[in-house]
């Protein structure tokens, strides 16, 4: 750059910190995304037919190591010694978007400073460098007496019997942080134990679409089968699923739901899973998947999405355009906004979008899983709307996204009708637009959704085991855990206040105590939670409103149960003579 250049660039003043620095504050669990990563696009500039990635195990002086090996052209010594260097890469561009040119190093080294060997067969002569970490630095090591960083390793491939020098290839081989340790079974040493399938787990969820000309095969030392098994993306596996569908937004957003029906102790998918299927939620970019949400976390969450029930046996995925205005972070760990505060991007930023295009069919079959629910929830809500409006609480809930259909139009008919109910609907308001326009009726928020839950399958689910309810704000669902202690504790004092001999309709009377105290606890606890929207007018802010609604607060308000004792009574004593006619005085 000449001296009349306008800008100096910036210099590194201690260049060892800077790349220590990089490589230790890099996450673990990103090395084996950047290993694959890196030999699926080396293998896909490979011969047509011949491209394929194999992750398997090698004895390295008597121990397992992981190998990860691909069929892309081989690189000669000089290349070798470039592709290790930091920022560098080889027949590919750099950018803050797509190749930054230093995952698999600085995602690697921090788990194998005893070597990462790689090997790279380029027309029959193979070349070496070990990366490690030696007296406080990464580096290339020195081998041999003329302290070589690269060297000509073809005379050993060819004495170790099992290399075949006919064809390009390249090798990366785990050495781990100790010449004894079995980097197949532990990769991250000591410091972070995995799964005996943590391998076939991960990779099922960080790929949700691997390249169709390039073969993922996972050798049985790494997934514990009988045989090699090649990985399939899960965009490829929904022919494995009971049902799936995706709907696509204005924006190019792709939603993909899927149905995975039980079968037995398992799911219809299990049966083809390299490792136990499972059901989550993620944002996919550019084929991989991110803030994914499985396990008891997914069940947690799912109600955001619209998923209140059944949610281990349906997984969500929504996929941004590949032009959508985010980008992977460093390390690719996961992915932030472009733009203003640049803020990581989570999967809840779209739970109103997933509910706003959930299928017809997919919300029938959420809706079977779930209980049966009390004759008094429509009185409640009567009366939380009526509360709402006297408070005059504002909407804050997100409607479904603007243009998103209720039900897919499946049908040329179909799509007249529509067509002409718009025409219709157009002629309307021409017409009403000559009139004088009418005040609009102040809006108010709804009353949020109440759903009581009895079996302990379904409290545990939502985890409420001794807790008595759980607002989820997004989806605006309150889920009352109906076998909570204070329910019982009421249901019995309503009984011990009886004033007549029940005898043989103890039973009916006990059902109806019971319901009562269900109905008085359940008003208690959705009233408070409208209590707590209307907070934000008198200026509280997000959090004190959020935890005035936390599980904690609403047991708190459940166990004051004596102090609905009142209303409670006057219901039981109102409804007991109608149910037991025989209890009615003559």
């Amino acid at each position: 750059m000449s001296d009349s250049s306008m800008i100096a660039p910036l210099k590194v003043a201690n260049e060892a910190f800077l790349v220590s620095s990089m490589i230790e504050r890099c996450p673990k669990t990103m090395m084996i995304r950047e290993l694959v990563v890196n030999g699926l696009e080396a293998a896909a500039q490979g011969a047509p037919g011949k491209r394929e990635v194999i992750i398997g195990a090698r004895m390295h002086e008597g121990v397992r190591k992981l190998r990860i090996w691909n069929t892309g052209p081989g690189l000669n010594a000089a290349e070798l010694l470039q592709i290790t260097d930091l920022a560098s890469s080889l027949r590919k561009q750099n950018s803050l978007d797509q190749n930054f040119g230093m995952g698999a190093k600085v995602a690697s080294l921090p788990s194998n400073r005893q070597g990462l060997r790689y090997r790279s067969c380029a027309g029959g002569r193979v070349s070496e460098v070990v990366m490690g970490y030696r007296d406080g630095t990464y580096g290339r090591l020195r081998i041999g007496l003329e302290r070589l960083e690269v060297i000509d390793a073809t005379e050993t491939c060819i004495a170790e019997g099992d290399y075949d020098l006919s064809f390009d290839w390249t090798e990366v081989l785990l050495g781990g942080n100790a010449a004894d340790q079995d980097t197949v079974t532990a990769p991250y040493g000591t410091t972070l134990k995995v799964t005996p399938d943590w391998m076939g787990a991960y990779l099922e969820n960080r790929f949700f679409r691997l390249p169709h000309d390039v073969t993922l095969m996972l050798m049985p030392a790494v997934w514990g089968g009988g045989a090699p098994r090649a990985m399939v993306g899960l965009d490829d596996r929904k022919s494995e699923f009971g049902r799936t569908e995706t709907r696509v937004t204005p924006s190019g957003v792709k939603i993909h739901y899927y149905y995975d029906p039980p079968e037995g102790e398992s799911t219809r998918s299990a049966r083809s899973a390299i490792t136990t299927s499972i059901s989550r939620g993620a944002v996919v970019f550019r084929d991989e998947m991110y803030d994914v949400r499985s396990g008891e976390a997914w069940l947690q969450d799912a109600p955001n999405y619209g998923v209140p029930f059944g949610a281990k046996y349906i997984s969500i995925f929504v996929e941004l355009p590949h032009d959508y205005l985010v980008w992977p972070e460093a390390y690719r760990q996961f992915l932030r906004f472009r733009g203003n505060d640049q803020r990581q991007v989570h999967m809840i930023d779209f739970s109103a979008l997933v509910r706003s295009y959930m299928p017809v069919w997919l919300a029938e079959i959420i809706s079977s899983f779930g209980p049966g629910q009390a004759n008094f929830l429509d009185d409640i809500s009567d009366e939380l709307k009526e509360l709402l409006t006297s408070l005059g609480v504002l909407p804050t809930f997100q409607a479904p996204a603007p243009g998103a259909p209720e039900r897919p139009i499946s049908s040329p008919v179909e799509a007249q009708l529509k067509a002409a109910e718009t025409l219709t609907e157009k002629a309307k308001n021409a017409q009403a637009s000559s009139l004088p326009p009418k005040p609009k009726p102040p809006v108010f928020e709804r009353p949020p959704e109440i759903i009581g839950l009895r079996t302990p399958e379904q409290i545990k689910e939502r985890t409420l085991e001794g807790r008595a309810a759980k607002f989820y704000p997004q989806s605006h669902q309150i889920f009352i855990n109906l076998a909570y202690p204070a329910v019982q504790e009421m249901a019995s004092a309503l009984l011990v206040e009886t004033e007549v001999q029940l005898g043989p309709h103890e039973e009916e009377a006990r059902r109806i105590a019971t319901e009562t105290a269900e109905w008085a606890l359940t008003r208690r606890i959705s009233r408070a939670i409208v209590y707590s929207l209307s907070k934000k007018a008198l200026g509280w802010r997000p959090d004190e409103i959020s935890r005035s609604q936390s599980t904690e607060s609403l047991s708190l308000v459940a166990d004051d149960w004596a102090s609905a004792m009142d209303m409670a009574r006057a219901r039981y004593n109102h409804q007991l003579p109608a149910a037991v006619p025989a209890l009615v005085a003559p």
